[in-house]
């Protein structure tokens, strides 16, 4: 999904995840601004671009929760969405991350993702 959104990751470390989606007007809801669904769903691939890259292998993830709180209006003539997500709390079984979603200096959501991290399945112990 996240190339059919145009995501682009800008920066990647244990501690910070940035990735970068533009507006297009299929994006949008019939009053002009970005659909909630999408802000959403930008900040989780961020939230899962912050995390992935750190397990061992064999291990996986699998989201359990997610709340996100909309602040304000993304516009399609306006600089492009960025989320950054930053982790809240990595365990052996919980992984919790929290993004922001920015449009230029406009802070449109904030969200909360918390993860299951287990040993993928068919995999040996």
């Amino acid at each position: 999904m996240h190339r059919w959104l145009g995501c682009v990751l800008r920066e990647r470390s244990p501690q910070r995840a940035v990735v970068e989606m533009p507006v297009r007007a299929e994006m949008l809801q019939g009053t002009g601004v970005v659909q909630g669904g999408l802000l959403t769903a930008l900040a989780d691939t961020t939230a899962v671009q912050l995390l992935w890259p750190d397990l061992a292998a064999p291990r996986t993830m699998i989201g359990i929760d997610c709340q996100m709180q909309f602040l304000a209006p993304g516009h399609a003539e306006q600089a492009p969405l960025v989320a950054t997500a930053t982790p809240l709390r990595v365990g052996a079984t919980i992984a919790v991350a929290e993004a922001v979603v920015t449009q230029g200096a406009r802070l449109l959501a904030k969200g909360t993702f918390t993860f299951l991290l287990r040993a993928q399945r068919g995999a040996a112990n």
